[in-house]
Order: C-alpha cells, then sequence, then structure tokens
C-alpha cells in the first residue's frame, strides 16, 4: 500500500473486508474490528499528544489559576486579558467589539484577535477564572496540533505507530514552542490545519453530504482560529486539488466531488464572513484600539519580524533575528525545522514510487517555504542584493497585489505549514525505514525517534522546554479598587516599561474593572506626553542626573496634576519594586506633594494614591 493511494482504502481501513472474501457477516466483523482498532489507535495518540502538551508547559497544569502559560515580558497578559475581556462582556450579555476599558479616557473599538477561542472557552473562563480558561487555550492547542498532525499521517500513511513522529514533529516545533513562549495563543492552536487537510483528502476519496459538511466546519474553524492558518488551508487545499486534478485525475470523481467542494467553501464563508467583517471594520473604525496601517505592516516586514533563511536549518540556541538584542524585546523568531524530522523527510521523498505520492506534499511544503521567507532574500541576518536592489521573493508580489495579503506582518509563521509537511512526510520514510521490525521493537525504535525529536528541539533550536511561564498574581489593591463606589481610571507607574512588559497592567485590570490609558502593545499615549506631570515621571523614570525640588511643586506639576482628576483618573499606582531605590523615592516625595499621603500595600510593594474628584 503506497501513501495516500486514493482508490483503494488505506491500510487498516478496509483490509479485513478485502480478507473476508465478500462475504456479509464476514465483512461487517472485519469492518467493525477495524473501526475498533483504529478507535484505539486514536485514543492512543490523543493521550500521547495530551501528556506532551503538558510536559511542554510543566507545572502550569498543576497550577492553572497561579501560572499562565508564556514569556511574562511577552504578549501573554494582552491575551489573558482578551480571555477576561470576552468571558465578561459575554457573561453581561454584550458581544466584545467596543470597550471603554483602554485608551481612557477615549475607549475603543477592539476585535480582540483571538475572540473565537475565547468564546469557546468561554464557560470556562467565566467558570473557573481567565487564567484558567488562557491556560486551557494553549494547552487545547498544543494537544490539538500535535493530535490533528497524527491523524493526517495515519491517513496518509496507513500506520497508526510510525505516524507518532508527525505528531512529535509537528506538536512540538520549534516555532509553535516559539509562539506559546511569546503568549500568542491563536497561533498555538494548528491544529485545525491538519484536520481540515484530513477532511479535504477524505472528501476526495468519497464525496458524501456529511463530509462536505465536515470539511466546511473544519476549514472556518481554522480560519476563524486564526487567519494566518485559513490562509494556508486555503492555499494547502489549492495545491492538494490541483495534484490530484495533474497526476491522479481518474481517482476523483470529480462531477461528485466539486458541487461538494462548493458546499464546503459555503459552510466555511458562512461560518467565518461575520466575524471577518467585525474584524476589518475593527481596524479601520476612528476610534480602533488596533490598527494595521499599511506603512506599519510594511516597516514591520523589512525591519521586525524578518526571517533569516539559515535559521530553518541552522542549530543553535539564539533565534535569528534575536529581537532581544536589536530591540530589548523577549519575543522570539523561531522558524528551526529539525534535521531528524528533514532525513526522514529526504528518505521519504528519496524512493521513486514514494515520491510520486509524496509530491503535494512536497509541493505544499516548498510553497509554505517560499511564503514563509516574506518580501526580501535574508541569510544569516542580512539582506542579499542584486544591482544594489534588495532581492525581492514571490511575498512580495502576493503583498502588493492580494488584500489580504497586505496585512501580514508575520510572514515567518507560514512556517507552521512546512512543519506539517515535513511531519507527514517523516512519518511515510519512518514507516518504510522500520517496515520490517517486528512490532515490539518497532514501536520502542519509533518512541526513541520521538523522544530525539523532541531532544533535538530543546538542544538544536531556540525554544525553551519547557516553556516559560508567568505568575497570574494580581496584587490585593486592584481588588480593593474595586470596591470603591467612586468611579475613575487607574494610571500604573513606571510609565516607561516596555510595551509587552507594560501589558500587565491591561491584566491587573481584570481585578479593578476601571479604565486605564494603555491600549494594547501601543507606545506611549499622547495625553501622557502632554501632561507635564506625566511628562516630568517620564523624565524621572529616564534620568540619572535630575532631582524634582525638595520644595512646593511647580505651578505646571500642579495643574498636569488637576487634570488628571478633570480627565477622570482615580488612582495612581507606583511599583516600588519595579524602579531603582532612588527614582522610587523621587517619585514618591513629587506624588506625595501632589496628592497627599498614599495607602501603601507593603506585601506587594504598592503606593496607591488616591486623587479626589475635579471640577471641570
Amino acid at each position: 500500500m503506497e501513501p495516500d493511494a486514493p482508490s483503494p482504502p488505506p491500510a487498516g481501513e478496509g483490509t479485513a473486508t478485502v480478507e473476508a472474501g465478500g462475504r456479509g457477516p464476514a465483512r461487517a466483523t472485519g469492518g467493525a474490528l477495524a473501526r475498533a482498532r483504529r478507535g484505539w489507535e486514536a485514543r492512543v495518540a490523543a493521550a500521547v499528544a495530551a501528556l506532551l502538551a503538558v510536559v511542554l508547559t510543566w507545572p502550569v497544569a498543576l497550577r492553572p489559576t497561579e501560572l499562565l502559560v508564556g514569556h511574562p515580558g511577552n504578549d501573554t497578559w494582552n491575551h489573558v486579558w482578551g480571555h477576561w475581556w470576552v468571558g465578561a462582556e459575554l457573561l453581561a450579555g454584550e458581544w466584545p467589539i467596543q470597550t471603554p476599558l483602554l485608551n481612557h479616557p477615549r475607549g475603543g473599538t477592539l476585535f480582540y484577535i483571538d475572540t473565537s477561542q475565547a468564546v469557546m472557552f468561554a464557560p470556562l473562563t467565566i467558570a473557573a477564572g481567565p487564567e484558567v480558561g488562557y491556560n486551557a487555550t494553549v494547552l487545547f492547542g498544543l494537544f490539538l496540533s500535535g493530535f490533528g498532525a497524527w491523524l493526517l499521517a495515519r491517513r496518509v500513511t496507513g500506520d497508526a505507530v510510525s505516524s507518532a513522529v508527525a505528531l512529535f514533529v509537528y506538536g512540538a516545533a520549534p516555532h509553535l514552542l516559539g509562539q506559546s513562549y511569546n503568549g500568542i495563543s491563536e497561533t498555538v492552536c494548528a491544529g485545525w490545519l491538519p484536520l481540515t487537510l484530513w477532511a479535504l483528502l477524505h472528501l476526495m476519496d468519497r464525496p458524501t453530504v456529511a463530509r462536505a459538511a465536515l470539511l466546511g466546519l473544519l476549514g472556518g474553524t481554522t480560519m476563524l482560529t486564526s487567519w494566518y492558518y485559513g490562509l494556508l488551508a486555503g492555499l494547502a487545499g489549492v495545491v492538494m486539488i490541483g495534484w490530484r486534478l495533474l497526476r491522479q485525475r481518474a481517482h476523483v470523481p470529480w462531477a461528485r466531488f466539486l458541487p461538494l467542494a462548493g458546499l464546503s467553501g459555503a459552510v466555511a464563508l458562512g461560518l467565518v464572513a461575520p466575524m471577518l467583517i467585525l474584524f476589518r471594520l475593527s481596524l479601520s473604525a476612528e476610534d480602533a484600539v488596533v490598527t494595521r496601517d499599511p506603512e506599519f505592516v510594511r516597516a514591520s516586514l523589512v525591519n521586525h519580524n524578518v526571517t533569516d533563511v539559515a535559521a530553518f536549518f541552522t542549530p543553535s540556541d539564539r533565534p535569528s533575528p534575536d529581537l532581544k538584542e536589536l530591540y530589548g524585546e523577549e519575543l522570539v523568531i523561531i522558524i528551526y525545522i529539525g534535521w531528524l524530522a528533514l532525513l526522514l523527510a529526504m528518505y521519504a521523498w528519496a524512493g521513486t514510487r514514494r515520491a510520486r505520492q509524496l509530491s503535494p506534499w512536497l509541493w505544499l511544503g516548498l510553497t509554505f517555504f517560499v511564503f514563509s521567507l516574506g518580501p526580501y532574500l535574508n541569510i544569516g541576518g542580512d539582506y542579499r542584493t542584486l544591482f544594489g536592489q534588495r532581492v525581492p521573493l514571490p511575498f512580495l508580489a502576493f503583498f502588493e497585489a492580494f488584500p489580504l495579503f497586505d496585512r501580514i506582518s508575520h510572514p515567518f509563521r507560514f512556517v507552521t505549514g512546512v512543519s506539517l509537511a515535513v511531519g507527514v512526510s517523516a512519518a511515510v520514510g519512518l514507516r518504510h525505514l522500520l517496515r520490517h521490525l517486528r512490532p515490539t521493537p518497532r514501536l520502542l525504535t519509533v518512541a526513541l525517534l520521538c523522544l530525539c525529536v523532541l531532544a533535538e528541539t530543546a538542544v538544536a533550536s531556540p525554544a525553551t522546554l519547557p516553556v516559560p511561564h508567568a505568575r497570574a498574581h494580581i496584587p490585593a489593591a486592584y481588588a480593593a479598587m474595586r470596591q470603591d463606589p467612586q468611579p475613575g481610571a487607574v494610571l500604573d507607574l513606571p510609565l516607561t516599561v516596555p510595551n509587552l512588559e507594560r501589558a500587565v497592567y491591561v491584566w491587573f485590570q481584570a481585578a479593578h474593572q476601571r479604565p486605564i490609558p494603555w491600549g494594547l502593545n501601543d507606545p506611549m499615549p499622547r495625553g501622557l506626553l502632554d501632561n507635564r506631570l506625566t511628562a516630568t515621571l517620564i523624565r524621572l523614570e529616564a534620568s540619572r542626573a535630575w532631582t524634582p525640588s525638595a520644595g512646593l511643586p511647580e505651578l505646571d506639576l500642579v495643574i498636569g496634576a488637576r487634570t488628571l482628576q478633570r480627565q477622570g483618573y482615580r488612582y495612581i499606582v507606583v511599583h516600588r519594586a519595579w524602579y531603582p531605590p532612588f527614582k522610587a523615592e523621587r517619585v514618591e516625595r513629587l506624588l506625595t506633594a501632589l496628592y497627599g499621603e498614599p495607602q501603601a500595600w507593603p506585601e506587594d510593594d504598592l503606593l496607591v494614591y488616591t486623587l479626589g474628584a475635579e471640577a471641570g
């Protein structure tokens, strides 16, 4: 049985019927046994995928209310806040699209980028808290990625044991662990993509209405979970169908498949269209909290979200580009594929007959690889030039020509499709490599190879195992603010904490539920730069040489303090531990002269200044 042969059923999906000689009772018995075996295999694979997700994020599963998957200097805070906000809005009977909680005093329109998963896990978020809802989302994403890759590889190879390597290659891919490190929950959930391709293969082999509806549901869910993965699924579908049309035309009942494929597209569009419309409207709204300005996207592509070709293949514990070295950010771009998986895939591609059957996966891998390189060729951290100009790549043409592509600022995420193609091909290679071994040695060999894949990720890639975690702790002072009947916003200090680290102030909002001046990943709000008091605080945080007067504050600082009150600020919170001691002393002296003595919260090393209402 050659991999992905469409006409006869894959191994394990009909062999009992053939052996029964066509007799009815024997055929039924054989089919039942085959289904039972496949069900048992799927349960074992699901258990392995779940265990792998727990190991990769250890010890979060033990302390889901105390810890958060993801580095505390990354998008972790924004995403756990998003789960809280969506759950709170739904509980209040509102759809989460408008919020007064961010960008005080303006508020704004916001489509939380992981709205779909936040809605899926809203019952858990409401019942057990946003920490649990967020962690469950990430753990489920890792689990589904591994299990989905196994299911697809099982469909292609007909071999449950060898398919385990795809579970590890894709479910613990360095890139996926990098997204977990970054705390970006929507791109951690890469499992709907292989499930969509699995459903597409089934529909092409035997088109039925039920299979078409399932493909539409899975494809729509893939796009709702992540616009990137939805685009990958669409590209993969075009490649797979095109390959069958060119190379195995007689094996697909096209007259029935094409109308049903149209039905799948209609189901997917029905799911996706409302959310896509809301998303695009939120970006173009006058009061948009998050924007995707084309010039910003272009600058991100060229200067920040760079894809280094060498990083796909070079073992290293440092990412390239190294955003921490370049910009002081904790975000990581990890695209390392892994040589063990690549060698198994190359062994599969090397066989003439296997290569013929595997060619769609090779084309898929190459397609996603080319798009993942971004707009210009970068090797070893430097852009390559030709005749004094950067070497353009196919991504640039699509970026210029198609509306959806002009919003893509992270082309390196296409490596997800590369990992999937390599994982499926590696399973085929492993199946053929071990086909002469008896079951027990074969099982042990596959288990050892899977552990080697995991070890290579830990040792030879920039991924961190297990994924770092952040403390979900919110100081008690914020819960006390919620009990205050007088409304008003909260201003946290220091002001000049890096954007992603400063997002912890957004997370604290889950306790006090009051407006704050920050958006999501935005630079310093204009209102804080223009106010003389907050501008002075920024200067205090940045300077070692300047010290405020020991006497009464200057008149413009008093005016700035009263302006904050008129703008509706109720509390200023000073996180003393986040300042050098001498700066904390300066800030405290200035604010105490303006607002009086603060309330101290020594257990969290906080000072809280309460601002009275100021007449307009």
